[in-house]
């Protein structure tokens, strides 16, 4: 992999990953006059220890299960972790990396699992990341949230996910904007496909007067 890509894995700059390399940070050789970076060297250096800051939301959108709250590159980073994270054959050791070796922060579900994968727990690192989702639904506003959420951890874009569940584009982004439809079964396809089971999915009607 050539600096350009390892740039965008990393969601760094083509000058850092050449700094990198020269600070002796990223391994890498040269084939000519090009740069190759190998892919184990690039997992090694995503896995490096996160900042306390970004430790904290990741731990806080693992514990609500969504990304509440968080804009801009803190809400994408958060989500591309925890797609990371579900993704890997060892999260717990990706954890145990991201943290640094120690835990820290207040705890919720997020820390919760940091300790298990410091205490070597990987067994229930995994089976707590991929357990079914289940979610209380029971306003417009928590379908917005868990639906905006998971989208984005799974790297669906507003156009691919409706194009899945078999639903209009627009009823999609009125469930994004907390919008009632005037049933509950767009909502229920667009789950669906994001694995969600609703616990409480009240059946909106619009009245008349709308």
């Amino acid at each position: 992999m050539g600096v350009r890509e390892a740039s965008k894995v990393l969601g760094v700059t083509e000058r850092r990953v050449r700094a990198l390399i020269q600070q002796g940070k990223l391994r890498a050789h040269k084939v000519g006059r090009i740069w190759q970076i190998d892919d184990l060297e690039l997992r090694r250096a995503l896995r490096r220890p996160l900042s306390e800051h970004s430790r904290l939301i990741l731990s806080r959108a693992l514990h609500n299960r969504s990304l509440t709250g968080l804009t801009g590159q803190d809400r994408k980073r958060t989500a591309k972790r925890i797609a990371e994270l579900r993704a890997s054959d060892n999260p717990a050791a990706m954890l145990v990396d991201w943290w640094g070796g120690k835990n820290s922060g207040p705890l919720n579900f997020g820390t919760n699992l940091v300790d298990h994968a410091l205490a070597g727990n990987a067994a229930y690192v995994m089976e707590a990341l991929h357990r079914p989702q289940e979610e209380y639904l029971r306003k417009p506003e928590d379908l917005a949230d868990v639906v905006s959420s998971e989208r984005l951890i799974q790297g669906l874009t507003q156009t691919e996910l409706p194009g899945k569940a078999g639903v209009p584009i627009e009823d999609l982004r009125k469930i994004e904007r907390a919008i009632r439809l005037s049933s509950p079964t767009p909502s229920r396809r667009i789950l669906r496909i994001l694995n969600i089971e609703p616990t409480a999915l009240r059946i909106w009607r619009l009245s008349a007067a709308m």
